[in-house]
């Protein structure tokens, strides 16, 4: 399976569709969106009920998928998202951030989520968390606990941006591409999904620019020199 290209749905500011039919429109290369839900209240509710049905057009209609980043905030926010979209909408893959610091009840939901086949897990700045399906998030790799071997071997996607000056979701930038073709080496290009995590929509045109000759360098000469 060919490696698919996708960035968030927060690159202007704006609504889930809104951004969708934005980024469609503009970005050809993109193939998939990733639908940031950090928390799930009313608020989130009530615009994922008024533009499901878009989203769902949209994404027939532009031959996108969508991946969804859950809620980052509690156990039972994350559950409530993640079966409201299941119903409503088509999703290839779920992110989630591992939730270890928490009650034993919540500790029980967190694992039991574990075994749907949709669910990565994330590595963040403070730990990393090993599974079956994972996540490996350039920024926090590179400005926190590191990954190791058995990590990323299960990776499933890749969020890409560049890391300058210590801080992360930047313009992606050739030192950066280069440590991550060093820790992933091939990997890097078939990854099923690689997500864009740059919120600016001028920012994302040039890292995407240098993404692509980047592949297509080490694709011409298999070197990075």
């Amino acid at each position: 399976m060919s490696q698919l290209l996708g960035t968030t749905s927060w690159v202007i500011p704006g609504t889930y569709y809104e951004n969708v039919e934005y980024i469609t429109r503009k970005f050809r290369n993109f193939e998939f969106i990733e639908l940031l839900v950090y928390t799930w209240d009313d608020d989130t509710y009530r615009l994922f009920e008024q533009e499901k049905e878009h989203l769902r057009k949209i994404a027939l209609e532009r031959q996108i998928k969508y991946t969804v980043h859950l809620p980052t905030d509690n156990i039972t926010n994350v559950l409530n998202a993640f079966k409201y979209l299941e119903m409503n909408l088509d999703i290839v893959n779920y992110v989630l951030h591992p939730f270890e610091d928490c009650t034993e009840k919540d500790k029980e939901l967190f694992h039991a989520l574990l075994s749907h086949p949709k669910i990565s897990i994330e590595n963040l700045k403070e730990r990393v968390f090993n599974h079956l399906r994972t996540v490996f998030d350039v920024g926090h790799h590179i400005l926190g606990a590191k990954v190791e071997n058995s990590f990323i071997d299960n990776i499933v996607e890749i969020h890409m941006m560049g890391v300058i000056e210590g801080k992360d979701h930047q313009k992606l930038d050739l030192e950066t591409l280069e440590k991550v073709y060093q820790i992933l080496s091939g990997r890097l290009f078939t990854v099923e999904y690689l997500c864009f995590e740059i919120f600016d929509e001028d920012e994302l045109e040039q890292s995407l620019e240098l993404w692509e000759e980047f592949k297509d360098k080490i694709y011409n000469t298999g070197s990075i020199e």
